[in-house]
């Protein structure tokens, strides 16, 4: 805690030294307006850091513009500058409402402070039945516990089944329980809330680098059981006896802690602009946590923050348990960023140090197959194949998409002699997986074979997801296959609706409405597809249809 206090109270002091006469002078004389402007002009190019500056210059000639402050403040928090950000925090205290994540970060800067009576205040601002409020019970147990006062385990006794908080406030109830020193029930809650997904191997990882601080070697090792790469990383050294980073025992690294994991539960659901701005509040909590900084790193990236997102990558220490996490986010940005040739040698190297992990073939093989080296994308999913038949990785639930993504790598080489029984075997594996499922019925149909069990296999895939697009048209193709052109027709303009950016969708409709006789809808239509064609084949056949109609008859 110690180097993290004196960062933040440093930060703190300079944040607090922005409002005052002395640090206007050292500002240099642009007019509020010359700032504003360059602050608006930096904030359309997406320039955060030069927009924070500008609009922070700005409210110091209007310090009670409460809008000005606002987007100071948003700016900041994108640009991830601690010292602006609090800067207008501050401003906007004298707010009658406080916007939550506001409050949050006024109360994160009090806990770095160890300051508990002025977060009790901040944390009294935090409405509980509204946006972030629902953390207090958390937030307000680790104050108790940097404090001393009260029981901060009485305030994780969550008895409202339906609250939000209940699996984060169990979680950090176990923690706390280490962090106490009462290590069997720490280890019992622990082994009561976890679960087989990031979140729980998050938990795992927390639990047994305090266990190990304390110098618990076997109970540490029990908790890192499996062959997820972070596991098998902080595994390796706590069996050579050196520490493991990510205790979770001090107000400043739950609160960390809880933020980013929030943050990451929102990607999930997709609220990424505000899984961005938590990530960013968690890292200010503890910047040297290396999953806050991944969990951080992953938002970027989600909000299209490229150039942001790799020099947050790139911070990561040598050796950190989460590197093959970090290595694996960094090829996924660069493919982004449409580095593709770049994301293939470091995908091509991950692989060939030895060893290679499940994930570490797949992004090898998903680097192949967008340079459309579809043979070589599928060697790489058969080796993640090989490692988990071979015991080398919990992939037991996993297994029906490897078969898939092989499957389909090899019908895009034109290798449908492999193809087929590879699809068929994610289908034996997953019956439930649709995509599975579709795929093989659509090659089926693309290839003529058997269209009768084609449909049928498309028909359980859209039974399963009626609203996806991909299966709907790959539906409303198998009725046109089987010559029902109305039946197809139907299906095929429900998918164009459910997602006009399909070119595939829209082009096969257009086939539909030309076979009808209804040229002119077949043309308009193509000409939509084309609008979202993406390679030169497609581009090149839908132009060939709207001069010459279906298969060349010109009309």
């Amino acid at each position: 805690m110690g180097q993290i206090i004196r960062t933040c109270s440093a930060l703190t002091g300079a944040a607090l030294v922005i409002g005052t006469a002395s640090a206007s002078a050292r500002v240099p004389a642009i007019s509020p307006l010359k700032s504003y402007a360059a602050g608006r002009m930096a904030d359309i190019n997406g320039d955060s850091a030069v927009a924070a500056i500008a609009y922070s210059r700005v409210l110091l000639a209007s310090p009670n513009d409460y809008e000005l402050a606002q987007r100071a403040y948003r700016e900041a928090i994108n640009a991830g500058d601690w010292v602006h950000a609090m800067a207008a925090a501050r401003t906007l205290q004298g707010q009658k409402t406080l916007p939550a994540d506001v409050a949050l970060l006024l109360f994160s800067e009090r806990i770095a402070r160890r300051d508990w009576g002025g977060a009790q205040l901040a944390l009294a601002t935090l409405d509980p039945r509204n946006g972030l409020g629902f953390l207090v019970p958390v937030l307000r147990a680790w104050t108790q516990f940097g404090a001393g006062v009260g029981d901060p385990l009485a305030t994780l006794a969550i008895s409202d089944k339906e609250s939000l908080i209940i699996s984060y406030a169990a979680e950090h109830r176990a923690l706390m329980l280490l962090a106490l020193g009462r290590t069997d029930e720490g280890i019992a809650a622990v082994k009561a809330v976890v679960t087989p997904d990031a979140r729980g191997i998050a938990l795992r990882l927390a639990a047994a680098a305090q266990l190990w601080a304390k110098r618990n070697k076997a109970a540490a090792l029990d908790l890192l059981a499996g062959n997820d790469s972070a596991i098998v990383a902080a595994r390796k050294l706590v069996e050579a006896g050196k520490p493991i980073v990510g205790a979770v025992d001090q107000p400043a690294k739950g609160i960390a802690t809880l933020i980013s994991r929030v943050a990451s539960d929102l990607m999930r659901d997709r609220a990424t602009p505000a899984a961005m701005m938590l990530a960013r509040l968690a890292s200010f909590s503890d910047p040297d946590d290396e999953q806050v900084r991944l969990i951080l790193a992953q938002a970027l990236l989600a909000n299209g923050r490229i150039d942001v997102a790799l020099a947050t990558i790139t911070q990561i220490k040598p050796g950190s348990i989460y590197a093959e996490a970090f290595e694996e986010l960094y090829i996924e940005t660069l493919q982004q960023s449409g580095r593709d040739d770049e994301a293939l040698v470091i995908a091509k190297q991950a692989v060939a140090r030895g060893d290679a992990t499940v994930n570490q073939q797949l992004l090898l093989g998903q680097s192949y197959a967008r340079l459309n080296r579809f043979e070589d994308a599928a060697n790489a999913y058969h080796a993640a194949i090989k490692h988990v038949e071979e015991g080398k990785a919990d992939r037991a639930g996993g297994s029906s998409r490897l078969w898939l993504l092989y499957g389909g790598a090899l019908d895009a080489a034109k290798d449908w002699v492999r193809a087929k029984p590879a699809l068929q075997r994610a289908v034996e594996l997953d019956p439930g997986q649709a995509a599975a499922l579709n795929h093989l019925g659509y090659a089926m149909l693309e290839h003529g074979e058997n269209l009768e069990e084609a449909a049928r296999l498309i028909a359980r895939a859209s039974a399963l997801r009626p609203q996806d697009p991909a299966i709907a048209d790959s539906l409303g193709w198998a009725f046109f296959k089987r010559g029902q052109t109305g039946s197809a027709i139907t299906i095929l303009e429900d998918a164009v609706a459910i997602d006009p950016t399909i070119a595939e969708t829209s082009e096969h409709l257009g086939d539909a409405y030309w076979t009808a006789g209804r040229r002119i809808d077949a043309r308009y239509t193509w000409r939509a597809a084309l609008v979202q064609a993406a390679d030169d084949e497609t581009v090149g056949r839908l132009n060939r249809k709207i001069a010459n109609g279906l298969n060349g008859a010109r009309e």
